[in-house]
């Protein structure tokens, strides 16, 4: 037994537990994100709510750099720079390996829009925020098509826990009252 836990690469270890854990901090964020837009935690909260938010995804963004330091380091898949940051550059699964890339560019577009905010105005920031849904499925598909731990039921079971909320809560988000809904859509239809 110690043989076999002598010759598997740590940063192959680290690599696969820093995705998983980046991945489900990120997802942690955005269904916090799409539970804020709804205000089904409550309006005085929005404030606090929003500080848990923008932690989770740095944090997020921080285990992501884990990852992606570890997959450079892995002695066995031989990752370049260019294939960890461009899309479909990498020799070993290009698609799924591209979700990953497109996936953690627009996470990181999207926190660096925080600080961005009163540049873009809270329209733009709101329409930029709908770029969660893409990069939320492209890590999703990057994690069932590329990660080891996710073969077979396992997959299934992670896909069904993350994606369950996510569209639980956007389609609260489209139909609850006062969530961005149908109000929203009677708000619009007045002004014009």
């Amino acid at each position: 037994m110690t043989g076999v836990v002598a010759a598997v690469p740590v940063a192959w270890i680290v690599a696969r537990a820093a995705g998983l854990v980046a991945f489900g901090l990120l997802t942690l964020s955005v269904w916090l994100g799409l539970a804020m837009s709804t205000r089904i935690l409550g309006v005085r909260r929005q404030k606090a709510l929003l500080g848990w938010h923008r932690t989770l995804v740095w944090t997020g963004l921080s285990m992501l750099g884990l990852h992606v330091g570890a997959v450079l380091l892995d002695p066995v898949l031989h990752f370049s720079l260019a294939s960890i940051l461009v899309p479909f550059a990498a020799p070993w699964r290009p698609a799924a390996i591209a979700a990953g890339v497109v996936a953690g560019w627009l996470s990181l577009m999207l926190a660096a829009s925080f600080r961005l905010r009163k540049w873009i105005g809270q329209r733009g920031w709101r329409r930029l925020h709908y770029a969660s849904f893409a990069s939320f499925g492209l890590a999703l598909a990057h994690a069932l098509m590329s990660g080891t731990d996710l073969v077979g039921i396992r997959g299934s079971i992670l896909a069904a826990v993350a994606l369950g909320p996510v569209l639980w809560l956007g389609f609260a988000r489209l139909l609850l009252p006062g969530a961005g809904g149908p109000r929203r859509q009677a708000l619009r239809a007045a002004s014009a």
